[in-house]
Order: C-alpha cells, then structure tokens, then sequence
C-alpha cells in the first residue's frame, strides 16, 4: 500500500491516474449531446458536410467563436460522425492541461510540491473527469490558453523558437474563446513585474505574438466582414451575453433571446448590437441595480459548479438512471467548494508572504480575477470558471503545503522536545 501511495503522489502516477478515471468515466457514460453540446455537434456537421458555420447549412453565422466545431469537424471529416475520436481528445487535452499547469506553477511558486499537488488535485477534479464525455470549449480552451502561456513565458533569449508556438497556440486559444487577449496582456506584464525579464524583450515576445495571432484571425475577420459588412474578428455574440446579464428581470446568467428582437433582427450580429445597445441603456437607468447585480455575478461564478452532470444527464440516465444525478452533483459541487475554498486560503497566504504589491502582479492572481470580473460585468454561469480552475487548484495546493509543512515541525518540535529535556536533565 505504501508503495502504491508514493506512486500516485509521483508526477507519473498522477498522470495515470488522471488518465484512468478519465478512461473509466469514458467506458461507463455515452455521449449523449445535449444543449450546447447538441449545437457544437450541429455546427460541426454543418462545417464537415456543407462546409457552413451556423445553425443551418444554407444560412452562415459567427454567433459562437468557430474553433470548437471546426475541429470536431476535423475530426468528423477524418473518422466519420462518430463521438470517441473527441472523448480520445478530451483525455489527451487534460493531460495536457496537467503537464503545462505544473510547468507554470513550477515557474511562478518555485516549489515542486506545489507543482506535483495542483496536478493531483486537477486529476482528481470531477468536472475535468466528467467532461471527457461533453462537447464543449472548455478543455480546448484551457489546454491552448495554459500550453500557449506557458511557451511565452519562456521564451526568452534561450528559446527564442518558442515565441512562435505561443503565437500559434494563443491564436488557436483565440478561435476558441476571444478573452484570451486579456491573459496574454496579464502574463506579459507577470513576465517583467513578477519573473523581472528584460521589459524590452517581453513587448517584442507581446508584439510577436499578437501579429502571429492577428495573422491567424484575419481570414475569419475577413469572412465575417463579407457576412456583416462591418469587424467581426470571431463571434457575435457579444452584446447578447451582456444583455443576459444586464437585462430587466435577469438571475445573472443564461437568458431567451427577446422575440420581438429576433423577428426585427437580419443576423446574430444585428441582435447583439440591439441587445448590446438596451443593456447599456438599462444601466444608464439602474446604475445602483447594476453595481448590485456586478457583485451577485461575482457571487454566482463562484458558487456551484455541477455543469458537467448536466450536459452528461442523458448518457447517465442511460447508463445508470435517474437516481444517479444527485450523489453525482453533489460530488461534483462538494469538491468544488473544497477546492475554491483552499484556493481563498492560498490566495490570502500569498497576498500575506509577498506583500500586496508583488502579489498583484502574479498572473494566477490576475487570470482569476480578469475572468471573475469580467464574468461578473456580463453573464456568468459556473461552466465560466472552469478556465481558472488550474489557477484555483495551484492555490489550493500552496496552501496545502503550507498547512504540511506546518504540522510537520510541529511534529518534529514535540518529538524533540523531550530528547532536549533528557540532555538538559
């Protein structure tokens, strides 16, 4: 049994045991698409069979960023429409997600330990488990965002090649999920506040990285442009997802779009630019109600995180009914609120270690709090977080160690205490 626990706590057993229940999840639970998961799919088959991105094949749209159907599409075209080809790489994406988050924390803690215990904590981490079996953007996001920081990080003047690969990996971030702009800007300004790299190679890396990306989306720009005839970078949904969070009678989160708009609308783009325009003049009238419902969203993208057993309900209806939901959400939930809850506690022992100053310039600190306030000034549902739960998990572990190496000499001090009191005697 001893050896068998070393084994896990070693980065290599982690991997495998990540890998394992993944794999196990996979086995015991089919994909069943359904709410976004069921428009991914749809997308994808659009892309794969008419060579359209939208909801009809005749009928071209932007309304979502075209990254994550473009590459089930991929794989649609190379295997046919069939689901285990993105289970397949739903696994090799979180391992990815572990292998590139312990590099990061290795970087930004200067503690193995921390590294190895955020890695065991995301293998362990139900939702990662359960949305092998979903598809959505999240994994992609997390893998392209963490793999592409981590190479920009280190990309400096002994590997210069890297800040190539950053580009490409954060410009595929990008088609995925737009807000990847904001951690690069957050990583660059970590790399010569927080790792003091020379500042001049650190916005040449920023540059390079941004034209690499801009090179990237020029070609969707220049679609949407056609479609539009005005600046689409990637998706149009924009004042949509600001409307549902600022709109009279929201909960915060997701919302029907208003039929009046829809009928009197030509495009997803036309609706989000109307939707755009009465959330704004909603806060205008409501300014107190709109810094209320600020720190609600706050709230709420924090507080429960059961999204992976409802995108999976139908596969888990199937497989082992009804009864099963609950003890599975509850699962999900419990570990969630263990995790942000040491997450806290890392993040106070940092800010109480490194002072406030230096820790405001540590980019898990940052990423986290971008995401939250950004989520918090729109929508926000719990599948938003999911991106800052690498960050959350390297938190939770520092704090975990910390908490270790506490009781640890405190151990040693009592044990000592009466060999001391011997010598003394």
């Amino acid at each position: 049994m001893d050896r068998l626990m070393r084994l896990l706590v070693a980065t290599p057993g982690i991997y495998l045991l990540a890998i394992g229940l993944r794999l196990l999840w996979a086995l015991l639970v089919p994909v069943m698409p359904v709410s976004d998961s069921a428009a991914y799919d749809t997308f994808a088959v659009n892309i794969w069979q008419h060579g359209t991105y939208g909801w009809q094949p005749d009928e071209p749209g932007s309304y979502w960023a075209v990254g994550t159907s473009a590459i089930y599409a991929a794989l649609y075209l190379l295997f046919g429409h069939a689901y285990w080809p993105i289970v397949a790489l739903n696994i090799c994406l979180s391992v990815g997600i572990l292998f590139f988050t312990g590099r990061l924390c290795q970087i930004f803690f200067s503690d193995t330990r921390v590294a190895r215990l955020s890695l065991l904590l995301l293998a362990l981490w139900p939702t990662g488990i359960f949305y092998v079996t979903v598809l959505a953007s999240e994994l992609l996001f997390m893998f392209f965002s963490v793999a592409g920081l981590y190479c920009f990080v280190t990309a400096d003047k002994g590997a210069k090649g890297r800040v190539v690969f950053a580009g490409l990996l954060l410009g595929a971030a990008y088609y995925v999920r737009p807000l990847i702009t904001v951690s690069i800007i957050i990583f660059a300004i970590a790399c010569f506040a927080y790792l003091r790299q020379r500042p001049l190679a650190v916005v040449l890396r920023t540059g390079c990285c941004f034209l690499i990306l801009a090179l990237m989306v020029a070609p969707w720009a220049y679609r949407n442009y056609q479609l539009y005839d005005d600046f689409v970078p990637m998706s149009s949904n924009g004042g949509a997802v600001f409307w549902m969070g600022n709109s009279p009678g929201t909960n915060g989160g997701y919302a029907e779009i208003p039929p009046d708009v829809i009928a009197n609308t030509n495009s997803t783009y036309e609706m989000s630019r109307v939707l755009r325009a009465r959330a704004l003049e909603y806060i205008a009238e409501e300014p107190v109600a709109f810094v209320q419902r600020t720190f609600i969203k706050l709230f709420r993208f924090h507080s429960y995180e059961t999204i992976g057993i409802t995108w999976n309900a139908e596969g888990i209806r199937t497989r082992f009914g009804e009864g099963a939901l609950l003890p599975l959400k509850i699962l999900a939930q419990g570990y969630w609120l263990l995790l942000l809850a040491a997450g806290l506690g890392g993040l106070a022992l940092t800010l109480y270690q490194a002072g406030l100053a230096r820790a405001l310039t540590h980019p898990f600190i940052l990423s986290w709090g971008a995401n939250a306030g950004i989520h918090a000034l729109i929508a926000s549902q719990d599948r938003y977080h999911l991106p800052t739960v690498p960050f959350i998990a390297a938190f939770a572990a520092l704090v975990l160690v910390a908490v270790s190496d506490r009781l640890l000499r405190g151990h040693t001090d009592s044990t000592a205490y009466p060999r001391r009191a011997s010598q003394a005697g």
